[in-house]
């Protein structure tokens, strides 16, 4: 079949060409999300995070939290303890306790997952639970990390 248009004969598949080229370059990137605005923070205060988190440097993993901390998850003989930890000072006492092992080997080899512009979390799991870090902007901060969750999965 062949259409007439602009005084010349154009067949059905050019025409439809056509459209698919005005659709491609004028209507799809009019629909394209905006960045994020805190993206390049949160990939600087990632990448400080996890070489914090590899050299097990508890001063600066400390100084990467957002203190008080609401929900801490701690387990203690098999059982799972969500507390608060007051203070930078309480941390550091208890770092053992608060940040072990198994989490460090955990954060270098799990991708954050973005939740909104100004939230993110890192997320893994084991056969019958679920382990998160969650990492929000504070304001006159930047990224903090706000929480440790242990869950059923």
């Amino acid at each position: 079949m062949k259409i007439k248009a602009l005084g010349s004969l154009f067949t059905v598949p050019a025409v439809n060409l056509i459209l698919l080229l005005v659709i491609v370059t004028v209507v799809l990137p009019g629909r394209a999300e905006a960045p994020n605005k805190y993206s390049a923070e949160f990939r600087a205060f990632f990448a400080d995070f996890s070489a914090a988190v590899r050299a097990n440097d508890k001063n600066k993993i400390a100084d990467l939290i957002a203190f008080p901390v609401k929900d801490w998850s701690v387990e203690r003989k098999g059982n799972v303890e969500t507390i608060s930890i007051p203070t930078k000072a309480e941390f550091l006492r208890k770092y053992d306790s608060f940040f072990t092992a198994f989490m460090r080997a955990h954060v270098p080899k799990t991708k954050p997952q973005q939740i909104s512009d100004d939230h993110y979390s890192l997320i893994w799991r084991d056969s019958n639970a679920e382990f998160s870090f969650q990492f929000e902007y504070v304001a006159g901060s930047g990224f903090r990390v706000t929480a440790y969750g242990i869950g059923p999965w």
